[in-house]
């Protein structure tokens, strides 16, 4: 079926009639999930601006899931806010818990894509956390569930990540932190490695390959970045932020705070390009969604 999100249609296709969520009542209902990758510039435009004191100039304003979050907290992330204001257009959908209560470390090997064995990745307990949407991204033990399901996109029955690969979608975010929900780094299903492994919530963590840096065995950089968005109230259980705005990157003081842009500089064409590099990162999101057994 298709469903709209962030004013966009997309494909869902059912991968399990049987789903369900791990709270006591275990809600039961079958889950979809996106024929496609929503990529990470998603939402980016450029905007040719004039300032009062005359001068002019393209500007770029990142769109909201250029990251994953400020933290590896999935509860107060840019890509939950985002798909949360979409729930409106998913009514029929079951509000399923999303609760993220096991963080994970290590790694599976890559190329074993679907094949991938259990022992790679080491769970550990983070403590109960009472949340609920209705569009939700998979989490690693959901993953390992649906792993035939990680890398084929559309009415196939052979993995075939190469029609989602692009320059700002080479993977996509799972829910799962690596280590501890206050750290830097969560879990993605890597579209070009073929393989389930952490990678920076932030794309000033530079992922292995980008740019020249120097990869580490989980594919991101050890560097700390500033924390540059706030929250001033909580989410609550019905899945929707009550201010989601300094963590989607929509407005000119975290543009010029991310990439050092001011309003109304000219820039060239590859300044510009290389000001939207810095900012997006790689890892697209790939959202699913429960409706109620019949």
């Amino acid at each position: 079926m298709t469903r709209n999100i962030g004013g966009k249609s997309y494909r869902f296709r059912c991968i399990d009639q049987n789903y369900a969520d791990h709270m006591d009542d275990h809600r039961q209902g079958a889950l979809f999930l996106c024929d496609e990758v929503i990529p990470a510039n998603t939402g980016s435009r450029y905007e040719f601006e004039t300032p009062g004191d005359g001068s002019h100039g393209y500007v770029y304003y990142p769109g909201p899931i250029v990251r994953f979050g400020n933290s590896a907290e999935y509860k107060y992330s840019s890509v939950r806010a985002w798909l949360s204001r979409s729930a409106g257009n998913f009514a029929d959908a079951v509000w399923i818990n999303t609760g993220v209560e096991r963080g994970y470390e290590g790694q599976t090997p890559a190329g074993f894509w679907e094949h991938f064995p259990e022992e790679g990745l080491r769970a550990h307990y983070l403590g109960s956390q009472k949340l609920e949407d209705k569009l939700f991204l998979l989490s690693v033990d959901e993953a390992y569930r649906y792993r035939d399901w990680l890398w084929k996109f559309g009415p196939v029955t052979k993995r075939n990540p190469k029609t989602q690969i692009s320059e700002f979608c080479k993977g996509y975010w799972l829910r799962t932190p690596c280590k501890a929900a206050s750290g830097t780094q969560v879990y993605i299903v890597d579209l070009v490695q073929g393989n389930i492994r952490p990678e920076a919530v932030r794309s000033d963590l530079r992922s292995a390959g980008r740019r020249g840096d120097t990869a580490t065995n989980t594919g991101t950089h050890g560097n700390t970045a500033s924390n540059t968005g706030t929250h001033r109230n909580t989410a609550t259980n019905t899945g929707t932020h009550g201010n989601a705005a300094a963590n989607i990157g929509m407005h000119g003081s975290l543009v010029q705070r991310e990439t050092g842009m001011t309003a109304g500089t000219k820039r060239t064409g590859a300044e510009m390009e290389d000001e939207e590099v810095k900012v997006t990162g790689t890892t697209g999101v790939r959202p699913a969604f429960v409706l109620p057994q019949r």
